[in-house]
């Protein structure tokens, strides 16, 4: 993790005064702000942090931006991991060189021709958009489909996961596959979370044309009080 990385950066430059930005170090209401200010005051050489420090930051005197592991959010399970890929790159890329001078980024990744990555290394915004778009237009994916996820949750895995089949396969009888596709049921990525067990059905492409129908098999199984249905258009995160 990073303190992993902190301990080696110490070791690679003794002399370097490194400033920690993450959860552990900003707990308390006051501290982001004071280590942002140490590190522009000159009072720390290197700034290391998680995703927190790409945005909005302005040090004229930073000419080096390192990113590592650059290629981990293409590997979650949401069809936007590309574009957040990008979008990090390309924040993180222009804190450096930001005042009179040049600056430099060394990105580490086992993934260098992923269009993402290659994209905002060149900083072609065109290329990016145009790759990204023939996927995601290929898949039926937005803004170019819907997609629509519902999540079954309760404290009791079978009836959630039973609960989640019988709906999938009621929509996939009642509302048919001329408009959409029915994935699923699965585990939700995290399958647990405060007692409760999570699986998800998605409904991928000409949603609106059959919303009505699958509005009513969601009245079919709300009726079931043991189980909580959760509905969520072109989710943000899965």
């Amino acid at each position: 993790g990073i303190q992993r990385v902190e301990k080696e950066l110490i070791d690679l430059l003794p002399g370097g005064r490194v400033a920690r930005l993450d959860f552990d170090t900003t707990r308390r209401k006051g501290d982001f702000q004071r280590i942002l200010g140490s590190f522009a005051r000159k009072e720390a050489d290197i700034l290391l942090g998680t995703q927190m420090v790409a945005k909005g930051h302005d040090f004229p005197d930073v000419t080096l931006v390192g990113v590592l592991n650059a290629d981990l959010s293409l590997n979650l399970p949401d069809f936007r991991s590309a574009e957040h890929t990008f979008q990090l790159l390309t924040q993180v890329s222009g804190r450096a060189g930001r005042g009179e001078k040049p600056g430099e980024v060394i990105v580490q990744t086992l993934n260098p021709n992923h269009y993402s990555i290659e994209s905002a290394c060149r900083g072609e915004d065109k290329l990016f958009y145009r790759e990204e778009a023939y996927r995601r237009r290929s898949l039926g994916y937005p803004p170019f489909g819907e997609l629509i996820r519902v999540r079954f949750s309760g404290k009791d895995e079978e009836k959630v996961m039973n609960n989640a089949a019988q709906f999938a396969q009621h929509i996939k009888q009642t509302v048919g596959t001329d408009h959409i596709v029915v994935l699923g049921p699965a585990p939700a990525p995290v399958l647990r979370v405060k007692g409760q067990y999570r699986y998800q059905v998605m409904l991928k492409g000409n949603c609106r044309k059959v919303r009505s129908e699958i509005e009513s098999c969601l009245v079919v199984y709300r009726k079931n009080k043991s189980v909580i249905i959760n509905v969520e258009i072109d989710p943000y995160g899965f």
